[in-house]
């Protein structure tokens, strides 16, 4: 009878845990939770910057489980900071990242050359049952296949995931590095996706690989992932590029849900962290003009996987009007902003009486329909178009069109960069454009109020017409306080760093066949970086 009744306990509890699992998938949300940080840094000392962070990470961890988070995301460069040394001190900055394929569970493992702190995180990821994405330096040993040559080792800015068990199910090396000497991309760019036990799919990317087609529109067009968990150290840019706006326009464009974790360090540019729901909107975003941290929890509902398609980058001229980014910028409430520069932009200012206007640029045009009480405002606007080729820091130049009202400070249209509060109201503000390769480019949504936050006034639609994808934007309701509002395009194929021949076909694995790694070596809105190599 002992034997029988050991058996039936056994039975019970797998039928428990059966349920359990079942449960969780049938359930229509999830629990998804962001941290935006602010790392403590300790000049020259790994050991004990790292220790610090990671000890503040395994706090957040629990009280995200204590939420009843399913998963919790944290910034890019949060464990390290931004201030990691150069190459040759970065051994003790870094750790070894096993693969996936390895089942590797660095909390109970013994391997050599696995960081205390990927441990750390581990056991904290298995103590509370939660999963867990960070973002780490990754250190490669030299071998045949990563053609590292002399160095001891090679470098990647890196994304780990843990299951509930503290192993790790993903691992992620940034495809489009910019002003980050230290890090190598993969010989062949990855893209990255993994499954949980409560029904969904996951694909992860960092920072400035949102405004590129690889890895992220690899998993959202090719693959049909709908659930992305982002860390970021971006470095705002009005009118067009601050941080939530950013984020929110990227989920929203590709409706899918999108968590963003953001590095905190208002002062150089750095703040901005979110919970989007593509359409649905906005569940949770800070940006926080002082240096703190911050736990962002939200319902997420789950969105069905959409069908996988192929798609291929098409070859267009390069031929377009190209202009240099003004590293310039203001401190706005707190955080310092770096300025676009659209001097070369088509513009009209927005006058009282201004009711419609068409503007065209390099043979993009937009139709804007305005009503505007600007009687008592001293904040000027202009309507603004462009169609060409813009830098991303340093050393990618990328194509973008942009259709758009902003804020300006003077009525000339010179400087049409500000961030301030504003009694103009809009009782009507419509843009319509007409595009003949929607299928090929990112269309992104793009507002900004004076809070330095996306508004959500407003409806987006596109159909297919007889001359292409009709696009329009317009508000839903009376606005003031506006700072943008217009679409922001992203031209993947007039990027100067991919080769006129090349062309992107993924698979549905969102693999594909991708472009010569050599020539991906880029990144973004880690932008203070520049100012960090003045210092290292």
């Amino acid at each position: 009878m002992h034997g029988t009744g050991s058996y039936l306990e056994l039975l019970l509890i797998l039928l428990c845990l059966s349920y359990k699992v079942t449960g969780q998938q049938q359930l229509d949300y999830y629990v998804g939770a962001v941290v935006e940080f602010s790392p403590n840094y300790f000049r020259g000392d790994a050991l004990a910057t790292l220790r610090n962070n990671t000890k503040s990470y395994v706090e957040f961890i629990k009280q995200a489980k204590q939420q009843n988070a399913d998963i919790v995301v944290f910034p890019e460069d949060g464990l390290t900071s931004i201030q990691v040394p150069v190459i040759s001190k970065m051994d003790s900055w870094s750790t070894i990242v096993p693969a996936v394929e390895d089942e590797y569970v660095p909390c109970t493992g013994n391997w050599t050359g696995i960081s205390e702190t990927l441990k750390n995180i581990s056991c904290a990821a298995k103590d509370n049952s939660i999963y867990v994405l960070i973002n780490i330096a990754e250190k490669e040993r030299c071998n045949s296949k990563n053609q590292c040559f002399l160095d001891e080792a090679i470098y990647h800015n890196t994304n780990v995931a843990f299951d509930r068990t503290g192993k790790i199910i993903a691992r992620y090396r940034k495809v489009n590095l910019y002003m980050e000497p230290r890090f190598r991309p993969t010989k062949i760019p990855e893209i990255v996706t993994f499954d949980t036990d409560f029904g969904v799919k996951f694909g992860t990317f960092i920072c400035f690989d949102i405004l590129f087609w690889i890895p992220s529109l690899n998993m959202t067009r090719a693959a049909g992932v709908t659930n992305f968990l982002y860390p970021t150290a971006w470095f705002s840019e009005a009118p067009f590029l601050t941080a939530i706006q950013t984020q929110f326009g990227w989920s929203y464009a590709e409706d899918v849900n999108l968590l963003a974790a953001g590095y905190n360090n208002p002062t150089s540019g750095s703040t901005g962290s979110g919970i989007y729901l593509g359409r649905d909107g906005i569940a949770n975003a800070t940006f926080s003009s002082y240096s703190k941290h911050r736990l962002l929890v939200s319902r997420i509902p789950k969105k069905e996987l959409k069908n996988p398609r192929p798609e291929i980058l098409q070859e267009h001229a390069s031929n377009l009007t190209k202009y240099t980014l003004q590293i310039t910028g203001n401190t706005v409430d707190g955080v310092y902003i770096l300025h676009d520069n659209i001097t070369l932009f088509k513009h009209i200012p927005v006058e009282p009486l201004m009711t419609q206007t068409s503007l065209c640029h390099d043979g993009f045009c937009c139709h804007f329909d305005i009503r505007a009480d600007t009687a008592k405002s001293s904040i000027n606007y202009h309507a603004v178009v462009y169609n060409g080729i813009r830098p991303y820091g340093l050393e990618v130049e990328a194509g973008i069109r942009v259709c758009a009202v902003i804020q300006c400070s003077d009525e000339a249209g010179i400087s049409c960069v500000t961030v301030s509060r504003s009694d103009t109201v809009f009782n009507e503000l419509k843009i319509t454009t007409t595009i003949d390769d929607y299928e090929q480019v990112l269309v992104m949504p793009n507002t900004l109020n004076a809070s330095m936050l996306p508004f959500e006034e407003w409806k987006y639609t596109h159909r297919l017409g007889t001359n292409g994808t009709n696009l329009t934007l317009e508000l839903s309701q009376s606005t003031k306080d506006l700072v943008t509002f217009g679409l922001y395009i992203r031209n993947f194929d007039r990027d100067l760093w991919i080769p006129k021949s090349t062309k992107i076909v993924p698979n549905v694995t969102g693999a594909g066949s991708l472009p010569d790694p050599s020539i991906i070596n880029v990144s973004f809105f880690s932008m203070f970086l520049i100012f960090s190599l003045f210092i290292f």
